[in-house]
C-alpha cells in the first residue's frame, strides 16, 4: 500500500493493517510549498485543521460500521491550477463482530436457508441438513459447470430460440380516428359522460383515440429464470477461473465452457428480459417442457451447493455492510423460530431456494411467512414493510402520525373477532462500551410502539430490538425489549418473547 506522504494515527499508511469499525482516525500530511491538500473519504472530502506551530494538515474522521475496504484518495492543488491525485485503500475490520464471528454469520445465514426450505417443503430433503455447509471444492465446481449438464443446457436454449415461448398482451396504441380499425374507445364521446353539450369534443378535433394493439413478447417467469440462471453460471465460471488451485490441465474446458454461456446469453429472444424478482418454485412449464426441464434440473443443483466464500466476503462491497448482513440474517433467524411456534401450522411461504439472492434481496411486497391456528387466527412476517399515514391505509394497519413507519420485521395478527394487530421487531448493529444496547437505541422502539395503530388505535403490542451482544434480555413492562441475537447463541430469549406477546395478545 502506498504512503502518498500521509499518517494515520501517526503511522504510515502503508503500515496500517486495519481500522476497527466506529473508531476516530486522525490523518496527516505535509503539503509541498505552497500547495494545497484535500483528503476524500469515501467519496466525502474531509475539513482539515492546523496546529500553531505545526506544518502538517490534520483531518479526523470517523471510521464507518461498514467493514471492507474504502477508497481514498490524497488531493495535490498548486496555485497555477495544477493539481495530482493520489489513491490507495484502507480496510476497515468488523468490531461488534469479531472475525470468528462475522465467518460464523455467513455460514449460518447459509445454514439458515438451507433449514428454512426443507422444513417448509416437508422435509424431502431432509438428509441434506447434516451436509457441511462449506463452499463447494474446485473438483465439485468443475464438474458442476464443464459437464454434460451445460452441453445439455445448450441445446435446450438453441431449441428454444428456434421456437421461443410466445406471451401475447394488449398494448394501447394512440391512432388518429380516421385510421381506427377497434371503435371501442368511441364510448368516450358518448353525451352522458359530459356535463353539457358544449362540453363534446367534435370528432374533427379529437388528434388521436387508444386502440388496443396486440404486442408479442417472450417475456415469461421460466424466460426469467433461465436468463438468472446463465448469468449465476457466468459468475460462477469467473470467479473460479481466478481460484489459485484450478489445475492447468482444467483451464481450456472450462474457457469453452464460458464461451457457451456467452453464446447462450447473446440470444436476441433472451434480451431486454425483466429480471427475475425472487423464485417462485416449478411452474408447469418448468416440470412438463422437455427444454425447460433441462434448465430446472441445473437451476436446482445450483441450489444444492451454493458458492459461499466467506474470505472474500471480507472485500466484497455487497457482503461488508454489516448492519445490513446481520438484518439479512435476524430476519432468517426470526423465520425460523416461528416455526416452533405451538399450535402454528404454515400456510404459505416463499422459501430461499436462490440462496445468493436470499441473503441480499428480500421481498418487502408480500409475507415472507403466513403461519393459521385452527381457530382463524393468522400470522404474517414481513420484511421492511411500510406502514402509511392511517388516512393513506385504509383499514389496515398504519402509522398513527404523519410519518411512515419502516421497522425490518413486523408480525402481523389477524384474528376472526378483532382488528389486526402486530408486533415489531428492528435489528440494531450497535453496542455500548459493555457490550449492551446503547440506550438512545431504545426511542426507536418506543416509536414503533406508540405510532402503529389501526382505525381504533394503537396497535403494536411489542417492539423487540435485536443486537450483536452475549448479555441477558431485557424485557420492560412498556413492551420494549432488547434481545441478544448472535449466531452460534441460543435464541430461546427471541423464541419465548414471541409466545409471551401472543398469548397476551
Amino acid at each position: 500500500m502506498a504512503d502518498l506522504g500521509l499518517l494515520v494515527n501517526g503511522l504510515p499508511l502503508s503500515k496500517v493493517d486495519a481500522l476497527p469499525e466506529g473508531a476516530w482516525v486522525e490523518f496527516c500530511a505535509l503539503p509541498p510549498a505552497g500547495a494545497e491538500l484535500r483528503l476524500e473519504l469515501v467519496g466525502t472530502l474531509l475539513e482539515p485543521f492546523l496546529r500553531p506551530g505545526d506544518p502538517l494538515w490534520h483531518w479526523r474522521w470517523l471510521a464507518p460500521a461498514t467493514p471492507g475496504i474504502h477508497t481514498l484518495t490524497l488531493h495535490t492543488v498548486w496555485p497555477d491550477g495544477r493539481s495530482e491525485a493520489l489513491r490507495a485503500e484502507l480496510r476497515i475490520a468488523p468490531r461488534k463482530l469479531d472475525q470468528e464471528r462475522y465467518i460464523l454469520l455467513l455460514t449460518d445465514l447459509q445454514h439458515l436457508g438451507r433449514a428454512l426450505i426443507f422444513a417448509l417443503h416437508g422435509g424431502v430433503a431432509e438428509a441434506s441438513l447434516q451436509r457441511d455447509p462449506a463452499p463447494p471444492t474446485v473438483a465439485e465446481e468443475l464438474q458442476l459447470l464443464c459437464g454434460d449438464d451445460v452441453v445439455q443446457l445448450e441445446v435446450a436454449v438453441g431449441r428454444l430460440a428456434r421456437l421461443p415461448p410466445e406471451r401475447h398482451h394488449a398494448d394501447p396504441t394512440m391512432v388518429e380516428p380516421g385510421q381506427l380499425r377497434d371503435f371501442s374507445a368511441l364510448h368516450q364521446l358518448r353525451p352522458e359522460l359530459h356535463k353539457s353539450a358544449e362540453e363534446i369534443p367534435a370528432l374533427d378535433a379529437i388528434a388521436a383515440l387508444p386502440e388496443p394493439t396486440t404486442v408479442l413478447s417472450y417475456d415469461s417467469y421460466e424466460a426469467r429464470l433461465l436468463r438468472r440462471l446463465l448469468d449465476k453460471l457466468a459468475e460462477r465460471m469467473a470467479t473460479l477461473a481466478n481460484h489459485p488451485h484450478l489445475p492447468p490441465a482444467r483451464q481450456s474446458p472450462l474457457a469453452e465452457a464460458r464461451a457457451r454461456i456467452k453464446r447462450m446469453q447473446s440470444q436476441p429472444w433472451l434480451a431486454g428480459l425483466a429480471p427475475l424478482d425472487h423464485y417462485r418454485g416449478a411452474t408447469l412449464r418448468l416440470r412438463h417442457d422437455s427444454n425447460y426441464r433441462v434448465v430446472y434440473r441445473l437451476w436446482r443443483r445450483l441450489q444444492q451447493r451454493p458458492l459461499l466464500n466467506p474470505e472474500a466476503a471480507l472485500s466484497s462491497p455487497a457482503l461488508s455492510d454489516l448492519p445490513r448482513l446481520y438484518e439479512r440474517w435476524c430476519a432468517l433467524r426470526v423465520a425460523t423460530a416461528l416455526l416452533h411456534l405451538p399450535g402454528w401450522v404454515v400456510q404459505e411461504a416463499i422459501t430461499p431456494t436462490d440462496e445468493g439472492d436470499w441473503l441480499l434481496a428480500l421481498p418487502e411486497d408480500q409475507p415472507l411467512l403466513i403461519l393459521t391456528q385452527p381457530g382463524g387466527a393468522q400470522l404474517s412476517l414481513r420484511y421492511q414493510p411500510r406502514y402509511r399515514p392511517r388516512h393513506q391505509q385504509g383499514s389496515g394497519l398504519g402509522s398513527l402520525d404523519r410519518h411512515t413507519r419502516i421497522p425490518d420485521l413486523a408480525l402481523e395478527l389477524t384474528r376472526p373477532d378483532g382488528l389486526p394487530q402486530l408486533l415489531v421487531l428492528d435489528a440494531k448493529y450497535r453496542l455500548d462500551a459493555t457490550g449492551g444496547l446503547p440506550t438512545e437505541a431504545l426511542g426507536e422502539a418506543y416509536s414503533y410502539l406508540g405510532a402503529l395503530g389501526n382505525c381504533s388505535g394503537r396497535a403494536c403490542l411489542g417492539a423487540a430490538l435485536l443486537y450483536p451482544g452475549e448479555g441477558a434480555a431485557a424485557i420492560y413492562a412498556s413492551g420494549v425489549a432488547a434481545l441478544p441475537l448472535l449466531p452460534g447463541a441460543t435464541a430461546t430469549p427471541l423464541v419465548d418473547w414471541i409466545q409471551a406477546q401472543l398469548r397476551e395478545g
